[in-house]
Order: structure tokens, then sequence, then C-alpha cells
């Protein structure tokens, strides 16, 4: 009989640990019955969505995860009695306030090997924001039993060692392993053909972006930790390069744009994937600036398109990228970025091919399923 293994996500499908969620289930499902419970919110899923794949889905719902900090305990319960799983795997260190009830259901339906195990990502939320109400009532409430996980596993060497840190003794002698991150390697490829100049010129005109000699592209969230000003600062020191940004725009963004009189920087809200991987193959250079990652997957999936990426030499972006790209400290030189823009739109090659390959063959998904399995074994 196939082992069973259950995971607990919080976010849709289309958010990163939704992706993330998915690509687990296949990782694991030579060796598993996987099923996938959902902890649906409004926020996270305002939409009627399929939660399905290869796997089996349950779902319960609260109005939010506040709510859900005591609504969500009795069906979790629930749904373990009923799976009867091997393994509960957390998706995220937020669920942690769960994890006491699994480790108490696994016992209750006689699973005397049945383990919990938490994927933790970072801990940004507590190092980045340190006087911050909301997040020390988090990490209060939310995150601090994530340690009562049987084992752990780390997106990076570097996030297992702040979690380490922050964390203590506890989580640094547990059993734990690091097991990185996938890209769909099938979704974010090279095309078949170069593109070539006058195709990203024509792409650059299809979305609003006339008479720039080229294109930078970075993906974020507007948060301190991402360093888009130092990104505009860059944008303002080449205003004939088109500077995209995908993600949201705060009223923050919005000032800083109007102030330096960014015309050369556009903003992308909502991309579906295949569109994401389109600025990818057409953009010139994917900008990622960011001070703290846990891993980092966006300059990643722009090297698998065939774009070239240039990063700050910080936290696991440099562990993943050391060696591939260049990495610029300190990470708030927009001057040092400037110089690298120019190289490649001469035409230089700024990427090592031979560690660019490396690195993807890391992030495949073989390889992740690989590491997985290792560390729930």
């Amino acid at each position: 009989m196939a082992k069973k293994i259950l995971f607990i996500c919080d976010k849709n499908e289309c958010t990163s640990f939704g992706r993330l969620t998915q690509n687990l289930a296949k990782a694991v499902a030579s060796e598993y019955e996987v099923h996938v419970l959902w902890l649906k919110t409004p926020k996270f899923f305002p939409n009627p969505v399929t939660t399905g794949g290869a796997f089996t889905s349950h779902e319960v719902w609260a109005s939010s995860l506040y709510t859900g900090f005591l609504s969500f305990r009795s069906p979790l319960k629930k749904v373990i009695v009923k799976v009867k799983p091997d393994v509960v795997f957390f998706i995220r260190p937020e669920l942690g306030f769960l994890v006491p009830v699994a480790n108490r259901a696994l016992k209750s339906c006689k699973k005397a090997n049945g383990k919990t195990v938490m994927f933790v990502h970072d801990t940004f939320a507590e190092t980045l924001y340190p006087d911050s109400k909301k997040f020390k009532l988090l990490n209060l409430f939310y995150i601090r039993e994530c340690v009562k996980a049987n084992s752990f596993v780390y997106n990076s060497e570097w996030t297992r060692k702040e979690a380490a840190a922050h964390f203590g003794p506890k989580m640094a002698n547990a059993p734990g392993a690091t097991i990185g991150c996938p890209i769909d390697s099938a979704l974010f490829c090279k095309p078949r053909f170069p593109v070539e100049p006058d195709e990203k010129q024509a792409f650059r005109r299809k979305h609003g972006m006339r008479n720039f000699y080229g294109m930078c592209l970075n993906v974020s969230l507007d948060e301190p930790r991402k360093n888009i000003d130092t990104y505009f600062e860059l944008a303002s020191l080449r205003p004939d390069i088109a500077f995209v940004r995908v993600g949201k725009v705060s009223e923050r963004l919005t000032e800083i744009i109007n102030t330096k009189r960014l015309y050369n920087v556009f903003h992308f809200e909502r991309f579906d994937a295949e569109q994401l991987r389109e600025f990818y193959r057409h953009s010139d250079l994917m900008v990622y600036p960011s001070l703290l990652e846990g891993f980092g997957l966006p300059p990643i999936e722009a090297i698998a398109c065939g774009t070239p990426a240039l990063c700050a030499a910080t936290s696991a972006v440099k562990e993943n990228l050391e060696g591939v790209c260049p990495l610029i400290d300190p990470p708030t030189d927009a001057e040092a970025y400037a110089q690298v823009v120019d190289r490649v739109i001469a035409g230089e090659n700024i990427i090592n091919e031979e560690k660019a390959a490396e690195l993807l063959s890391r992030c495949s998904m073989e390889s992740f399923s690989k590491r997985v399995l290792e560390a729930l074994a």
C-alpha cells in the first residue's frame, strides 16, 4: 500500500506558495498517495477555483486567516483522521499554529510513524520588520509553534542558517534538509529560435513602449527588502531604456515615479505564467536588486528563458547565482547596475553558460523530486 502525504496550503494556485504546493505534489507522486488540504479564505480564493491535479483535494473555509486561527483546527483534525497520512507537510511557517493539532491527530489515528514536516522559506517577517507590532503578533501566535514539527525542509542554506539563528536549538538540532525550489522548465525555457532585436522592439511597441533601445525587467512585490527604489534610480540613470516592473503598484511607487519623472517605467500588475514567460524572453536583462530572498526564483526563470540576470550580492540570491551572473555589492549602487546594463545593450554575454546550466539542472523537477523524497525518507 502506498504511503500517504497531506500538504497544507492557504494560498491559491496562482501564488508562489500555491504553485510550490503543486510542484511538491508532483515531486512525491511516484512514492506517495498525495492529498492537499486547501485552507481557503476570500482574500486568496476570491473566485471559484478548481483546486485539483494529480492529487486528492480537500478544502475548508474561513473568513480570514485570523478567524482561521481557531476555525481551521477541527477541520484539519477531521481530514487527518480521514486520510490517515504518513506525512503532514505544511507549506509555510505561518501555519505553524496548526502543527500541534496535526501531531495530536496523527497519534489519535494510530499513525505511530506519522510525522509533521514544515517548509521554511525565510524569516523576513521577524528579521526585516523587528519593530512591527503586526509581525511580532504574527510570530507569537502563528509562527512560533512551527518548531514543534518533527522535521524541516528549507529552500536554501541561507534560510536554514537564518531559521536556526531565529528559532534556536530546537530547530537547529531537528532533522532537516535543504531541498531548494523548482522551476517549471516546460514553461520557462528558451524559445525554439533566438528572439531577434527587431522582435524585441516589436514586442515593446505592442505593450506601449516606444522609442527605447532596450528593456529591463523586474518581478517583485513592493516591500522594503525588494529594493525597488534602486531599480527606479537605475531607470533614472538610463532614460533611453524601458524599465518594466511586474507587480502591484502602490501609492509609494507612484509617488516615486511622478517625483522622478520616470517616463521610461512601465507597470504590469497581473500576468498569467505564459505572459510572464514572454516578458522574460523579450527583455534584454532581468534586474533583481533584492536585499533579502529565501530563494529568488525570477532571475533563475529569466535565465531559463535565455535572458541574462543582474542581481544584488545578497542572501540566497548570492548562494544561487554567484558565478552565474554579475552580482552587485553594495546592492544599492545604481551606477554599478547601469554599467552592466550598458554592457548587455552593447551585446555582451554576461552569463557563465556552464554555471547557468548547472543551476538550471539543480532547479529541475527531477533534481527537486530526488531531494524531496530523500528528505521525507
